[in-house]
């Protein structure tokens, strides 16, 4: 007899204690697996009396900075570290510096540095260039993203917000409620939230 698939899996970014990208460097897994398991998510699966297969699986991904790990989006539930910048134009002396490092044309200079926080992923190069502390993180945490999958139908994750940790951790429990409360066996999450309707799911799983 072969061993049983656990309930779910964690994917949490490698780079999280060293990585010089990293947003946010610590490993989430441990606050992760607390939430998944006081759920009552694995009693739940494991209770469903039918062997547990790779589709059945909640899958969790978290990633440290937003710099191009593909896994938040194609797992049931991701996490994206993000950093809000600040702008202090009066320090700026114009050397451009954040300009060249800025992947996503959020930093213009003018008379001083202009921030586009529509365009920003929240990476903090920027601020890790400036050496006249003229950009500023203001606030970390993660951008929370729902129901990715692959398979016959993909569906990339859909983002919810930006949230703290606290925050992110209360949604991934949510989550699991609304899943669990549904009973029906190989249902995925990114199935749920199409059956659901994007934003009625939303609104019932945000904190």
């Amino acid at each position: 007899m072969k061993d049983q698939l656990p309930t779910h899996t964690l994917k949490v970014c490698r780079g999280a204690a060293h990585c010089p990208h990293a947003v946010l460097g610590r490993d989430l897994t441990a606050e992760l697996e607390e939430v998944i398991v006081a759920s009552g998510w694995p009693e739940f699966l494991a209770g469903m009396n039918r062997p547990i297969r790779h589709h059945h699986q909640f899958r969790v991904a978290v990633a440290s900075c937003p710099n191009g790990c593909s896994q938040p989006h194609i797992a049931d539930f991701g996490l994206i570290a993000f950093a809000r910048i600040g702008a202090l134009p009066e320090r700026c002396s114009g050397c451009g510096h954040c300009v060249a490092v800025c992947a996503e044309k959020a930093l213009h200079l003018a008379d001083a540095i202009e921030l586009d926080a529509s365009r920003c992923l929240g990476c903090a190069a920027c601020a890790r260039v400036c050496a006249d502390k003229a950009l500023r993180v203001d606030e970390t945490g993660y951008r929370v993203v729902l129901g990715g999958k692959l398979g016959r139908h993909p569906r990339l994750a859909h983002e919810l917000g930006f949230y703290s940790l606290p925050q992110a951790l209360e949604i991934l429990g949510n989550v699991l409620n609304v899943l669990m409360e549904q009973r029906r066996p190989g249902l995925r999450l990114g199935e749920l939230i199409e059956k659901t309707g994007r934003e009625e799911f939303d609104r019932r799983v945000r904190p």
